[in-house]
């Protein structure tokens, strides 16, 4: 059958000697894979469309369980071309692109991630300065819809409220105050100073169009990526494996 839906263009590549294969996150099915044949011959307008970082209105042959779906038609509705105007919204578009990607089963509806998505990256081509901030913001919300964000504001082990600095404990896998963590610290254990937390808390209450406004320091900007990133691989399968978080990683310790 015919159907049509939003979605946004995760992953492209060739297929044959003129069609292409590409993985698109589409708003009401979750992640599917389309071909569309044909459109690398000379003049094929569906090439400059079906491009990363465009979200587009699909006509397609939908089949349920099918390993590729056919493409028909697809038109433009949003492009974040400007992520590509700067080397940090590239890394970074392109890094969320890659979480859903590879996260993502086919199939698997996701509305509420498919609108994490959306308006970071449009807010990433509207306020690449504030890149860093939006990162973390779809970091940590993508998380908690995963279900695996861990409790901050009390700990852990001992369910005191924070007032100091805490540890993620990777023996627990969770946030743990430091008296705590006395008799179970690890070398790989992450410290995270109470006011890099507490701007967490206000991520975590913030609506994106407003994240802008919350002014963080560089310094707690890298130990929130840092400890993000070490939750997150921790609880979430394929995250280690993730393309482009080295990178990423170097934009945080750039001053």
């Amino acid at each position: 059958m015919i159907v049509s839906s939003q979605g946004i263009i995760l992953k492209i590549f060739p297929y044959s000697n003129t069609s292409i294969i590409c993985n698109v996150f589409t708003e009401d099915r979750g992640k599917l894979t389309f071909i569309a044949k044909g459109i690398r011959k000379p003049k094929n307008p569906l090439l400059s469309i079906l491009q990363p970082f465009n979200l587009l209105e699909f006509n397609y042959y939908y089949k349920k369980n099918r390993a590729m779906h056919l493409i028909k038609e697809a038109d433009i509705v949003f492009s974040f071309n400007h992520l590509r105007s700067n080397l940090s919204t590239i890394l970074i578009g392109s890094t969320i692109l890659n979480i859903i990607n590879r996260l993502f089963e086919e199939e698997y509806p996701q509305e509420i991630v498919f609108r994490l998505t959306y308006k970071t990256l449009n807010q990433l081509s509207s306020n690449m300065e504030h890149s860093k901030k939006l990162f973390l913001f779809f970091l940590f919300h993508l998380s908690k819809q995963l279900g695996f964000m861990p409790n901050i504001n009390r700990c852990n082990s001992c369910n005191v409220l924070f007032e100091y600095d805490v540890i993620f404990s990777l023996s627990s896998n969770s946030l743990i105050c430091s008296n705590c963590n006395i008799h179970n610290s690890l070398d790989s254990d992450l410290v995270i100073s109470y006011e890099s937390l507490s701007y967490l808390i206000l991520i975590n209450k913030t609506h994106i169009n407003s994240i802008m406004d919350i002014k963080i320091s560089s310094l707690h900007l890298k130990e929130l990526f840092h400890f993000l990133i070490a939750f997150m691989n921790s609880n979430i399968n394929y995250m280690h494996k993730i393309k482009g978080i080295k990178e990423i990683t170097k934009i945080y310790h750039a001053e």
